[in-house]
């Protein structure tokens, strides 16, 4: 069996599923998968959005929640990962990933052939096993896991139920212009525990992301979305004509009207990661913060050949 320890919402989970559906078409096609829920309960509740958010979307089959059933060595092995990593906490009290990818990288050949998938930052290849069982663990957020499948990983992350009627107006916007998914992250972004970190799309990356998607796309129709929608209309100027979603989309729908655009102004965050992804155009322009975190260089393999990026410490400097 193919065990996935999820973590995060949404968007990481898309990343995790991806990967590991990647490694099964590849290598066991008749392996059953197993998606295990039980540490993304842990990090909060649903209305924050800490839950099986798979579940609707037209993913593969595959079991939830059951116990990885592995072998004396994977446990110990496992065990003995799980102990340095959070030895390591103590250690490394400013922790940016520097360590973490050190380790998993002199770890993961090994690990690898006792069937242990653990690799928390970046891309490192996946490789077959003889074990009967296989624990996955980490964020995977590289595309380089499941380029290779990537008409498959867009069907699959279909939503499950039919558009809503009150956004026929917005899809038509969407399908019948040069429309431009403007995703603004804010929330969770904002509060005291992550905003030195992760606050990097300020105003000011919008305005000149705005500017330069002008210059390469012809008559562009800014579509907006946002998890704080009322502080965006009063904060950021959007050209004349701008539509904005309303904000109280279920996120199965909110994402399919993202990734129904033509073209992508993005924010840091592993949701709007995926919107470009899963778009069905290929001349889609993106463009991106030049940098994920502020101080975190763990990033580098989230990034797209094809994106255009923005200069965040230019900015900061006019």
């Amino acid at each position: 069996m193919i065990n996935k320890i999820m973590s995060g919402r949404l968007g990481n989970q898309m990343f995790q599923y991806a990967a590991v559906r990647a490694y099964q078409i590849k290598y066991t096609p008749d392996e059953p998968l197993n998606l295990n829920f039980f540490s993304v309960y842990c990090e909060g509740g649903r209305e924050e959005g800490f839950y099986n958010q798979l579940e609707q979307f037209n993913i593969a089959p595959h079991t939830v929640d059951k116990t990885p059933k592995l072998s004396p060595l994977q446990y110990i092995l496992y065990a003995k990962y799980l102990a340095v990593c959070y030895l390591a906490r103590y250690i490394h009290k400013k922790d940016n990933g520097l360590w973490r990818k050190a380790y998993d990288t002199k770890l993961a050949e090994k690990y690898q052939k006792h069937g242990l998938y653990l690799y928390s930052f970046g891309y490192y290849p996946f490789s077959a096993t003889k074990a009967r069982n296989k624990l996955f663990m980490g964020l995977y957020e590289s595309a380089q896991y499941f380029n290779d499948i990537k008409p498959v990983i867009q069907e699959e992350f279909t939503p499950k139920h039919a558009k809503l009627d009150k956004n026929k107006d917005l899809y038509k916007i969407i399908e019948t212009t040069n429309s431009v998914c403007v995703s603004i992250r804010r929330g969770d972004f904002l509060s005291s525990k992550f905003k030195s970190n992760h606050y990097v799309c300020t105003p000011e990356y919008f305005d000149e992301a705005i500017r330069v998607i002008k210059t390469k796309v012809e008559n562009p129709r800014f579509v907006i979305f946002s998890d704080d929608i009322k502080w965006v209309r009063k904060n950021i100027k959007f050209p004349k004509g701008t539509v904005y979603e309303d904000g109280t989309d279920p996120v199965w729908e909110k994402l399919r009207l993202m990734y129904s655009c033509k073209h992508f102004i993005i924010s840091n965050s592993t949701f709007s990661w995926w919107t470009q992804y899963l778009s069905r155009n290929n001349d889609k322009v993106v463009i991106a913060p030049d940098r994920w975190f502020n101080d975190n260089p763990m990033y580098e393999d989230i990034y797209e050949p094809n994106w255009t990026l923005i200069n965040i410490d230019q900015l900061r400097r006019l």
